[in-house]
Formats: structure tokens, sequence, C-alpha cells
């Protein structure tokens, strides 16, 4: 990232981590001690900014956080997660594959926020001297639906982003409507491509129906939220999307 972040990258549970530090915001370097590995040395955490926790497909992060400061970002920690297997950790419940082939979505959310929260927010931020001012969780397609069905679980995000997120996903918004947040965010964030309705999948034609029921209840429960087109199918464009609504989280 030519000099301008230091990244530490760690695995825990078939999960690969990358943080990405602001070098200029970074504290004095430490032991890298969750490592094992004697002599290295991992930076510090400040606690003056905002962490962004993002399940990434592929890659660890970096365009999406390019994008970000290309926007005018705010500067922040970004904690990109590569889960072990994309279509089953992030889904809530079981869902059949979306075309016949396909094989069937396992569920295992409640597996996956557990090890969010247990084992990879303590290690990105267990050097930090206080808690983050905000704590955002953010993501695209499926990481996107498991952005939004944490707010329902879990009281570590105060923000949410999900740009073009799978709220398509069967029996999603009835469950949205008949829960409690288990901590109202303090924004949210929604997207969604002009063309990402037009398809063949069944399920996926739910997905603009899925994503207006579920931004008009974040905004009927006085969440200050966004909902945001973009031109194109689901496939144009990820990473602007992505930074485009962690950029207005950021912001709030």
């Amino acid at each position: 990232m030519d000099g301008k972040d230091i990244i530490r990258e760690f695995t825990v549970c078939g999960n690969h981590v990358t943080v990405h530090v602001p070098a200029h915001c970074a504290g004095e370097a430490r032991p890298d001690a969750d490592e094992g590995r004697s002599g290295e040395t991992s930076p510090a955490l400040p606690d003056s900014l905002p962490v962004v926790y993002l399940h990434v497909h592929d890659g660890d992060g970096s365009e999406v956080l390019r994008l970000c400061r290309e926007l005018g970002c705010r500067e922040f920690v970004l904690a990109a997660i590569r889960p072990r297997c994309w279509n089953d950790d992030l889904t809530p419940w079981e869902c059949p594959g979306l075309f016949a082939d396909d094989a069937p979505f396992a569920g295992k959310a409640a597996e996956q926020l557990r090890l969010l929260e247990s084992e990879i927010i303590p290690r990105v931020e267990g050097d930090a001297p206080r808690k983050p001012e905000q704590r955002a969780l953010a993501g695209y397609s499926l990481a996107g639906l498991f952005a939004t069905w944490a707010t329902f679980n879990s009281m570590a995000f105060g923000l949410v982003a999900s740009a073009s997120g799978s709220l398509w996903y069967p029996d999603f918004t009835g469950y949205a409507q008949a829960t409690e947040f288990a901590c109202k965010p303090a924004s949210s964030y929604f997207s969604l491509g002009s063309k990402e309705a037009r398809t063949p999948s069944r399920l996926l034609r739910n997905v603009a129906q899925g994503t207006r029921d579920v931004v008009e209840l974040f905004e009927a429960r006085g969440v200050p939220t966004v909902f945001e087109q973009n031109p194109g199918n689901h496939f144009k464009e990820p990473a602007l999307r992505m930074a485009k609504g962690i950029a207005w989280a950021l912001a709030r």
C-alpha cells in the first residue's frame, strides 16, 4: 500500500484475517505474541480510529480500502476477513442452492459470529488502549446479508454497511420484522444494483423487494438509514460499492 499501512495477518479456525492500520496512526510496535513468532512485531492499534470488519470473498480488502481513500473517507482500521466457506459461514439458516446443481447453503452464520466476537475481534483490538470509538460490520453479497443479520444477534457493532446484500434470502424479511435489534445501530447503509433482480433464479428475483423491506424496517425503528441504487448487475464494481457504504457509515 505504498507505505500507507502497516499490515498484520493471522488465521483462526480457517478464517484468514488481514488487518490494515494506517502507518501514521499506529502506536509503537509490540512483540507479536498472537502468532508465537519470536522477534516479529505488530503495530499497536490506535484508540482514536474506528475499526471496520469486512468479510471478503477473496483478496485482502486493499482495493476497498484504496477506494475509500479516493472517496475522502476518514482514516480507519480495516480488518478484512476471508471466511473458511463463503456460502456456509455467512448464511443464517439452511437454504437450497440457487440453481439445480448448486450445493445448499449450510446456515452457519451463528458460528461465524461467535468466532468473530470471541476470537477475531479480541485479536484485532487486543493491544488497543480502549475500545474503538466506532466499530462497523460491512459486507458485499452474502457478507452484506451477514452484516444485516448480525444487527439482530450481536451488540458488538454500532454501524452496518450492506452493499448489494443478499436480502433475497428466504424468510429473512419475516425474521427481521419479528426480531428486535440486539443493539440498535447508530446508522445503516444499504445498496443494490439496478439490474440485480433481473435473473433466472427465482430466489434472486426477490432481492429488490427484500432490500426495500429491510430498509423500511430500519427506518421505521429510528435508525438513520440510506439506500443507494447503483447502475448494473450484482457483479458491477463491487469494491467501489462497498467503499461507498463504508465511507457513508463512517461519516455519520
